[in-house]
């Protein structure tokens, strides 16, 4: 029952907030202010954070509220984040077209985001391991190595492009044998 009454209470709220532009949300004449989204949104993530295990359903209502958000406040300093744990969330639901999207936008928007080098690097670990997209993986790869060369992401980005387009057998084969080596 407790879900049903979060969903109902997401519905309201983001309803009200999908009007299809940029302007603040209108209920009648009273424009749905941030601080309602923001506080809705907190109430999301204390419900999941409440749980071992991700709730899809309220993982994509929690989704959809940064994603509204987004559209509504796109300059707000909270934007990014919450595009990024839209992207976080979507790639735990499975939503892997959908995470992808969000991490191109916070790269691509939000170029300052603390989070910017990781959304570029998530973007192409999407496509490499569940989009089986290896081409454009690597150009997204190679970016990383090219943009961020100092960061923990461009060594990951190395090893990732050196196993793109390898089964797990052929990549078990090669941990092995490497192991083999440095015993």
């Amino acid at each position: 029952m407790r879900i049903v009454k979060i969903i109902l209470s997401a519905a309201v709220v983001f309803c009200l907030a999908s009007c299809g532009n940029d302007e603040p949300a209108q209920h009648g004449s009273k424009a749905i202010p941030r601080e309602t989204f923001i506080a809705q949104i907190r109430q999301y993530e204390a419900q999941m954070h409440k749980s071992m295990t991700l709730d899809p359903v309220l993982g994509m209502i929690a989704v959809k509220g940064y994603s509204d958000f987004a559209k509504l406040f796109p300059n707000d300093s909270l934007t990014p984040d919450f595009l990024f744990k839209a992207g976080e969330i979507s790639t735990a639901c499975q939503q892997y077209p959908q995470a992808l999207m969000y991490y191109k936008e916070v790269y691509e928007k939000h170029p300052n985001f603390k989070l910017a080098p990781e959304s570029l690097y998530l973007q192409g670990y999407l496509l490499d391991n569940f989009l089986n997209e290896d081409a454009k993986a690597k150009v997204i790869y190679e970016q990383v190595i090219v943009k961020y060369p100092n960061l923990p992401y461009a060594e990951n980005a190395r090893a990732a492009i050196n196993n793109l387009g390898k089964s797990d057998e052929e990549l078990i084969k090669e941990f092995k044998k490497k192991n083999k080596l440095n015993s």
